[in-house]
């Protein structure tokens, strides 16, 4: 009797074993197969389960989202994959949110999340207004949940602010705007004329942040400012409108280029440009332009008529989506020592920026689109060593 209740305890302390050791690094309530409910109100896509391999990784089972205020694009969907990959690798989980350019809707997202278990949050252009005091309420609210933002200043009282804890990423706005004003220095010399078009200043921190390479190099006398455009909202429709009846009053002969401060803007440019025989090549010579920002209708413009868009100046967006990621779980690990910014070559940093790279028309081939520019960029665009890394988290895990 005593040997079949030793048989007996000794299957029951094995099935337990088996029941309790098969995690192997996943969240203890998803498994591979489940799904999280999330009732956000953002649009929401589909979790992706951590692979289970990354026993070193203090991260592991930890929840995360990726939370952009915009509606899903091209460049945002890198951004959300490459931050998906990097959390499967390391055994997480990562859910991702578009909140359809609603301030609101991505308040109540953030909020539905942090009251919702998550480990942490990468929150993407938040309005200057307001961010500050909604995000600082939410660290507040839950002192355990890390925050890490991108594109979002935070402002109050007249003033730019900090979130202890909280790191704020950019792109390096400036060099998004000066390597295009290189592109067209080189095509015709310093003391350039240029169309600048854009809305400011004070209207958002990213087009005041871009102003800034602008008037360092017009203080220089490296560009000369011959007219400047504002479009009266945010729609290619708008930009075409109010440029083309800027080019009515415009000679030729007294300007050189363009640049354009969105690409949403540029698309509306080249439209008027391409419909005004003074300025698309029929008559005279076709009036270059290059934009920030890219898209693949961008990509698009610049194959059709690389005389018209010559370049954009842009970061790699799946590097991006990396580089957040990235902050965020090392936030989340503790070791904020470890935040490198490459602008500056700084660790331990609360602020990091993404330095700006060319894209010229001129490289582009037939099969380029926004997904593999890498092909034909410089080495500034997609480089590793603007990652922050540590022993568990290399730069070469997922490339």
């Amino acid at each position: 009797m005593k040997r079949i209740l030793s048989i007996i305890l000794v299957l029951a302390m094995l099935f337990a074993l088996t029941a309790c050791g098969g995690n192997n690094g996943q969240d203890s309530t998803g498994g591979d197969t489940q799904q999280d409910d999330n009732s956000t109100s953002g649009d929401t896509q589909q979790t992706e389960e951590p692979s289970g391999d990354a026993t070193d990784s203090p991260v592991a089972g930890k929840k995360v989202a990726y939370i952009m205020i915009m509606p899903s694009a091209t460049i945002f969907q890198m951004w959300a994959n490459s931050c998906q990959d990097l959390c499967k690798a390391l055994g997480a989980t990562c859910d991702v949110f578009f909140c359809d350019g609603d301030f609101n809707k991505w308040q109540d997202t953030i909020r539905t999340c942090a009251s919702g278990g998550y480990d942490g949050l990468l929150v993407s252009h938040g309005n200057q207004d307001g961010s500050y005091v909604f995000l600082k309420e939410i660290t507040e609210a839950y002192p355990d949940l890390k925050i890490t933002c991108f594109d979002t200043q935070f402002y109050a009282d007249g003033e730019y602010q900090k979130l202890p804890g909280v790191t704020q990423m950019f792109q390096q706005d400036a060099s998004l705007v000066t390597v295009l004003l290189d592109d067209m220095i080189e095509k015709f010399g310093e003391g350039v004329r240029l169309i600048k078009v854009w809305r400011g200043p004070n209207y958002n921190s990213p087009f005041d942040r871009r102003e800034v390479g602008w008037q360092e190099y017009e203080a220089a006398g490296k560009i000369v400012t011959v007219g400047e455009v504002q479009p009266l909202q945010d729609t290619v429709d708008s930009a075409n409108t109010v440029f083309a009846a800027y080019l009515q009053g415009l000679n030729r002969d007294d300007v050189d280029g363009v640049v354009v401060y969105y690409d949403c803007y540029g698309q509306g440019v080249y439209n008027a440009i391409v419909e005004n025989a003074n300025f698309n090549g029929t008559n005279g010579d076709a009036l270059p332009m290059g934009s920030v920002d890219i898209d693949p209708v961008d990509v698009t413009n610049m194959q059709t008529r690389p005389d018209i868009w010559t370049a954009a100046g842009t970061t790699d967006w799946t590097l991006n989506g990396e580089i957040g990621m990235r902050i965020l779980l090392l936030e989340i690990a503790g070791e904020y020592d470890k935040i490198y910014d490459p602008a500056s070559g700084q660790m331990g940093v609360d602020l990091v920026e993404v330095p700006g790279s060319a894209i010229p028309a001129s490289a582009l081939k037939p099969e380029s689109t926004v997904e593999n520019l890498g092909d034909i960029a410089d080495e500034t665009y997609g480089n590793l060593s603007y990652l922050s890394v540590t022993d568990w988290m290399p730069a070469d895990l997922i490339h």
